[in-house]
Parts: C-alpha cells; structure tokens; sequence
C-alpha cells in the first residue's frame, strides 16, 4: 500500500481553510494527511471588524476555534512557524523546534500589518488601527462619545487588504453619528496616497466610490501619504499637509510576513512579496504553492490582483485541484487548474446596505470592474457569505 501524501498548509484565512476543506472533501486519509498550521487559535472573517465598529456584531461572538478543523479528518497544529526550506521539503514550527516534512506545500499565510512604520501613531489614544479587530470596540466607544470635532481615516499606503474597507468604514461612521445625533457637528474626512480611491479598480469605480462619499459629506483628500502623526491631535503627510483630528483612523502598511523575508521564496532585494505564476499559483519550488494576500500577481505596471479573501479562496480552489489530479492521476478536470482573475465583495454603506462589486482581472480586453448600487439585499448577501463560508469550512 501506499505511503500516504503529506500536504501542508501554512495559515488558516480564507486560502488555507478552502484548501483544507477542498482536498479532505476530495481525497481520503488513507490517500493524503492534510496538516494545517496557524500561530492564532481561532478565525474571523476581516469583514467583521465593520459590524463590531456598527454595533452590530460582538468580537467575543465572532470568533470560531480553529480546533474544529480535527473534526473534519484535518489536523491543526497551533504553533508559530520559524523556517520554511523547500530544498528539504519541510518547514520548522517554534515548539520544540518541530520540523514537518511535506509532499505539497501551500503557503497561505497572508500580509502583516505594520502600523510602527508611522511614527507617533502607536500609544497615542485617539489613534486606531481599523485592522486590529481588538482596537475596534474602542473606536466605537470613542465615536460615541464624541460630540463635536474631526475624524481622519488614513490609507497609509498600497496595497493593503480589501481595498473598499476604507471606504466602508467611512460609510459606517457616518451612520454611527447620525444614530448618534451628532453628525452635523463633526467633520469626517478621508486621506489616501492615490489620485484616485481605487486604482486597482479603475478611474470609472473610483469616481463610483467619491460620489457615494459625497453624497454623505464625507471629504476625500486624494494624494496625501501620511509622513508621521506629530502630537495628539495634529497630523503631517509628505506633500507638507498638516490637518487636525480628534479621532484618527489608519489602515497601516501592509508587508509579506518575516518568515517568507528570512526564506527564498523572494528572487531579489526588490521583491515585497512572493511571485507565483498567475493562473496555476506554483512558486519556483516543485509543488510548492502560494495563494491570497502572500502573492503579487502583476497585470502590468501599475495593477496587481487586490488582496482580498475572496480571491485567496478561488485560487485555493485551483491549487487544491492541482493536487487532486496529481495525487489520483486524474487528467479530467484539467479546466479547473486555471485561476480565472474573477472575484467580487460587498461595500457596505450603512444602514444595513451595501453595494456589490464585481471584477474580472483577467478579461482579454483588460480588466473589468462594476459597482451595483447599494441595497438591503446586497447587505444580506454579505451576511449570508459570512454564514457559509464558517459552515463549509469550521462547522
């Protein structure tokens, strides 16, 4: 009989719990052991951070343990990684120095966040970090309670996960005050370092997003890269700027996790994150995969696939079938090896609506975007992605 195939996937996001659940759907344990490793214990979908900043949503309600993967027939080791050497097909986890050995590797450990490159911006209480969900309840207190004033969301820099978030979480405060009584008295702004809201989509969506802004008063400041936060209450972008907060919001650079910069999964001083061919996601090592927000795929100069989880997940879609056919020699399903560059999201706009965003990356014309008006039934949508993704991939 067969030594069994050892698959090992690093991360537990969208790209590691679809490809988890995909090849134990698929292959038997007696055909492949299947290894997930993540340093936290549990998941939460990024989207959630919204419905905790509109009160909506608890983060102590919110979070489901990654242990229920064991049910499913997949093991889950709890353990920080410290070293990936795929001339040795294996990687090395901080408890005891553990060494796993693999047959096929996908790597699926997503973007570290990086809010220390902003000088001034930690330990100075009006300023939070809308990507740590354990800052947001916080922010939300701090909402509520302010009566008058100004409040500054600040795109640090690109790229960065889910690029209508900022937006969104605009949007969402805007709601929050009116709630509250107070939105005439305070000044909601919105700062980024592009000409545009959306390269990545387009100068058509880009203008979508203002205008949605606009119609709520919030102000869009285009082409200011934050340089630093100087005191409390004042900040100092690059084109010389300097504006006043009373709250600040930041979406903090983003960067490859510091596993992936001490490996040689990056060619060259010059490369952020890992390269991958864009239609099969294989790395430069032998069945050794990357997938979600740890790539770049570049479409040109300027345009790479968005880091957003609904593209790890079909990417994970393809390397899974990848694996599938190799490990059962199965040539039939040949035409789902192919990421396709499709995806979309919801952008939510408060008041229990949301929009529907659709994009099309890899579309021979060149890439395709489309926002379709915010509605309660978008809204349930999102909620309704929510529910099924944790039900194919935890439950």
């Amino acid at each position: 009989m067969a030594t069994a195939k050892q698959i090992l996937i690093l991360g537990a996001g969208f790209g590691g719990l679809a490809s988890a659940n995909l090849l134990r759907n698929s292959l038997q344990k007696e055909v492949c052991q299947i290894t997930v490793i993540d340093k936290n214990q549990s998941f939460m979908m990024g989207l959630v951070n919204l419905w905790i900043l509109s009160g909506t949503r608890r983060l102590e309600n919110s979070q489901i343990a990654l242990n229920k993967l064991e049910s499913k027939g997949i093991k889950f080791l709890n353990d920080e990684i410290i070293k990936i050497d795929p001339s040795e097909n294996s990687v090395t986890t901080k408890t005891n120095r553990n060494k796993v050995h693999y047959d096929y590797l996908i790597i699926a450990l997503g973007a570290d966040l990086a809010p220390k490159q902003i000088e001034g911006f930690e330990d100075n209480e009006s300023c939070f970090n809308i990507y740590n969900v354990q800052q947001v309840p916080r922010l939300r207190e701090k909402i509520l309670a302010l009566k008058s004033g100004r409040i500054i969301i600040c795109i640090a820099n690109i790229p960065y996960k889910c690029p209508p978030a900022p937006y969104e979480v605009s949007l969402i405060i805007n709601d929050i005050l009116i709630k509250n009584g107070t939105r005439d008295s305070i000044d909601l702004n919105i700062y980024v370092p592009t000409p545009i809201s959306l390269p990545v989509a387009g100068a058509k969506m880009s203008q979508d997003v203002v205008n949605l802004l606009n119609e709520k008063h919030i102000n869009f400041h285009p082409l200011h890269k934050i340089k630093k936060v100087l005191d409390k209450k004042t900040i100092e972008f690059e084109n010389g700027v300097k504006t006043s907060f009373d709250v600040l919001i930041i979406i903090p650079n983003h960067q490859v996790p510091q596993i992936i910069k001490n490996s040689d999964l990056l060619r060259d001083g010059n490369q952020h994150w890992i390269n991958v061919d864009k239609f099969t996601l294989r790395t430069k090592y032998k069945n050794v995969f990357a997938i979600g927000d740890v790539t770049e795929i570049r479409l040109d100069k300027t345009t790479t696939i968005p880091k957003a989880g609904i593209f790890a997940e079909g990417q994970a879609k393809v390397v899974s079938q990848q694996i599938i056919n190799e490990i059962t020699d199965n040539n039939n399903n040949k035409a789902l090896t192919k990421f396709d560059g499709k995806g979309f999201c919801f952008m939510e706009v408060g008041d229990k609506k949301a929009g529907y965003i659709y994009a099309d990356f890899y579309n021979e014309s060149g890439p395709t975007t489309r926002l379709d008006p915010p509605s309660y039934e978008f809204y349930q949508k999102k909620l309704d992605f929510e529910r099924s993704r944790l039900g194919e991939w935890l439950m």
